[in-house]
């Protein structure tokens, strides 16, 4: 054997001993999180309350990273381009994973290809909410007046392609109405329309819709999931009051750039299960109306 190619092997072995090293005494640095939406959101809160157990689980600080805009373009394009190393994570999200590829033209990036999935941390159902001067109490009465009175019920939308969106498509199209669909630039702008009495109803996600809803400016009337929230459990799903097969549910999750080391996934699978036990991070996502859905890397590909 050469010298040249003993050193070939050696150092071959050294650069998998340093891998294995790493693996094994990671994280030894802050991690960061690239989260897709302004702050605020449900994502974003999910985020930053599993950031916080992590944290307190490993030792080591993982923090957010707000990157919005280009329907999540941005901060996925980010996070594909990371290095593989576990110190660069992201929210895995219906939105961009499983939505924006089909609705969009076309996206810088390739879900199956640029992302490893680590593990499901929660479903967002969204609530169907109505103005306070809108005068209806019921789903059954929101379909009746869609009936009587043709392309004039409205529905406000958090933004054209969200999930909010085509809940107002599928409801539109199961109950065999016309909802003319209104769509803003996030949350916030919805929810100021809403309470200005300028569009009917709504489709979107707890944390905007909640206060407001605890406070009388809007009604609740269903929710997406298919069987009740644990959130809300005397809500009633919009599939058990007439439309069977109903679903529209924003799943999200952690990921990160293909190529992590298969220790450090499983180690992160281990420990945001643990994370979604405890106490502190269950509180958070009950009062945004998230519910905990945990899996293995495999099960959430």
């Amino acid at each position: 054997m050469s010298g040249l190619f003993r050193r070939a092997i050696a150092l071959l072995a050294l650069c998998i001993s340093a891998g294995s090293f790493a693996a094994d005494a990671y994280p030894s640095r802050p991690v960061r999180i690239i989260v897709q939406y302004v702050p605020g959101g449900n994502v974003d809160t999910a985020a930053r309350a599993l950031a916080n157990e992590l944290g307190k689980q490993l030792g080591q600080s993982f923090y957010i990273e707000n990157k919005p805009g280009a329907g999540g373009s941005i901060a996925y394009q980010a996070l594909a381009n990371a290095a593989p190393d576990g110190y660069t994570l992201g929210i895995g999200h219906i939105g961009q994973l499983a939505l924006n590829p089909h609705l969009l033209r076309s996206v810088p990036y390739a879900p199956l290809r640029d992302f490893i999935p680590i593990a499901r941390i929660a479903d967002a159902p969204s609530l169907l909410v109505a103005t306070e001067s809108f005068q209806v109490h019921s789903l059954a009465d929101v379909i009746a007046y869609a009936r009587a009175h043709p392309g004039r019920l409205t529905s406000a939308t958090p933004g054209v392609g969200t999930v909010g969106h085509l809940a107002t498509e599928l409801l539109a199209q199961q109950a065999g109405v016309q909802i003319i669909s209104v769509p803003y630039k996030g949350s916030a702008q919805m929810v100021s329309d809403l309470l200005g009495g300028n569009v009917q109803i709504a489709f979107g996600g707890p944390p905007a819709l909640l206060p407001h809803v605890k406070a009388g400016r809007l009604r609740a009337l269903a929710v997406t999931s298919t069987a009740r929230s644990p959130a809300f459990p005397d809500l009633p799903t919009v599939a058990e009051l007439g439309y069977p097969g109903f679903q529209m549910v924003a799943w999200m999750g952690i990921v990160g750039p293909a190529g992590i080391d298969k220790k450090i996934v499983a180690l992160l699978n281990r420990e945001i299960l643990k994370a979604a036990a405890a106490p502190a991070l269950k509180r958070v996502f009950a009062a945004n109306g998230l519910d905990i859905v945990t899996s293995s890397p495999d099960e959430f590909a």
